[in-house]
């Protein structure tokens, strides 16, 4: 049983529609194979078997941590519903229905923030996200869908696109039209779903679990040795196998790394590393580097701080902002403009994330730049103290020039008094 069998409030269906052929279908994850093997194996056919999926994925570091950077920073970037004003003022619409959905609730039972959280893994993982829109005269509600549970056709005559979702996993579906259906959706090559990057750079992703896997082998099976023994010619599986048996028992556990002493021996090899081990870490930063840009984040945000110094850290911030959140943020506030809000309140209303907090500065650096504000009347000094959650006080909210007294700038409070 799901949510959907004791839905309180009725929803909007389309029973009827022109369909067309489905949109392709994304490709199945292929499985991953590579051999290593050293007197055993890890697995009984002798290969290590990755099969990279949106779930196994999660499994992988940097593609955990690059979810995570994206989906926490507009999951806990304030989103606000703000209506024009005069001279092209805005302000916050707190009395409208969507103000509390977008900013507090999105459902009964799910934060707005923890809403975001979710589309947002989906959407990075998957592709595509899904909430159904359930909206009467006092209230909008988002109701989470997961992505495997709908799929996408479109109308042949007006190509609008058409949702199918089977509620609770079920065989039936039920049929929406695009009003009905919050999309968040990534990059991709149609024009109405969004692809997987887990799916698309498969490879990327599989080379940094393989590597991940074959350094957990490395160093839990002891498969590199000090050396190798050669043994006499012409000998029988059996001596062979009681030899490795032997060799097993006198390198395992306490006795590692010492050199056993083995019957018909005939020669000794130390074995050193090659350059191809030696670049095997340099290797794993390379992956973290490559599954940055697979999901368009700045390496140091996945704590590979080869290019990072404390010098150019708040510069690189910005550059996160600018080049990997603003897309996702103007996804979002492009799909609540055409989804959550009626025409006529499209010309009244609009949503937007408050990204002031996130470009946070350093204490001295921030006065800096408030006092400059208030200095050049952008600010009034109680603007400047509501944004450091600071009261007001009596005589705050004149734009004067604390640095001066006399100014060629009009005084604004005294501008439109007579002379």
């Amino acid at each position: 049983m799901s949510i959907f069998d004791f839905w309180p409030f009725p929803r909007q269906q389309v029973t009827e529609t022109k369909a067309a052929p489905a949109l392709p279908a994304p490709p199945q994850p292929s499985t991953g194979n590579a051999s290593w093997a050293f007197f055993g194996t890890p697995s009984p056919d002798g290969k290590l078997h990755i099969n990279v999926t949106p779930d196994t994925a999660m499994k992988c570091p940097p593609v955990r941590r690059a979810i995570s950077v994206l989906s926490s920073a507009v999951s806990t970037m304030p989103l606000h519903l703000y209506k024009r004003g005069d001279n092209n003022s805005k302000s916050r619409a707190t009395d409208h229905p969507l103000y509390k959905v977008l900013h507090r609730r999105a459902n009964e039972f799910m934060s707005a923030s923890h809403f975001r959280e979710i589309m947002m893994r989906n959407a990075l993982l998957h592709g595509n996200a899904y909430a159904l829109i359930n909206r009467n005269d006092y209230f909008i509600e988002l109701w989470h869908i997961p992505p495997n549970y709908v799929r996408v056709e479109y109308d042949e005559l007006t190509y609008a696109p058409v949702y199918f979702v089977r509620h609770g996993g079920g065989a039936e579906e039920t049929t929406y039209p695009a009003s009905a259906i919050f999309h968040i959706r990534n990059t991709g090559a149609s024009d109405y779903v969004g692809d997987s990057p887990v799916n698309e750079c498969q490879k990327a992703i599989m080379l940094s679990m393989l590597l991940e896997e074959h350094g957990k082998l490395f160093f839990e099976n002891m498969a590199r040795p000090s050396g190798l023994i050669i043994m006499v010619k012409e000998i029988q599986e059996a001596v062979l196998e009681n030899a490795r048996k032997a060799w097993m028992a006198r390198t395992a556990g306490g006795n590692m790394y010492g050199t056993p002493m083995m019957p018909g021996v005939q020669d000794y090899k130390p074995i050193s590393f090659s350059s191809v081990d030696a670049q095997f870490l340099e290797t794993r930063k390379e992956q973290v580097v490559e599954i940055a840009r697979v999901f368009g984040v700045p390496p140091h945000s996945l704590f590979e701080m080869g290019r990072a110094t404390w010098d150019n850290i708040t510069a690189e911030r910005q550059e996160f902002l600018d080049g990997s959140l603003s897309d996702w943020l103007t996804r979002w506030e492009d799909e609540i403009y055409m989804k959550l809000l009626t025409p006529d309140e499209q010309e009244e209303y609009f949503a937007e994330f408050l990204t002031d907090n996130f470009l946070r500065m350093n204490p001295l650096d921030r006065a800096e730049a408030q006092g400059k504000r208030i200095a050049s009347r952008i600010l009034s000094p109680n603007e400047a103290r509501a944004q450091e959650n600071l009261p007001p006080y009596e005589g705050g909210d004149e734009f004067l020039n604390p640095n001066t007294t006399s100014s060629t700038i009009p005084d604004q409070n005294n501008a439109d008094k007579p002379s």
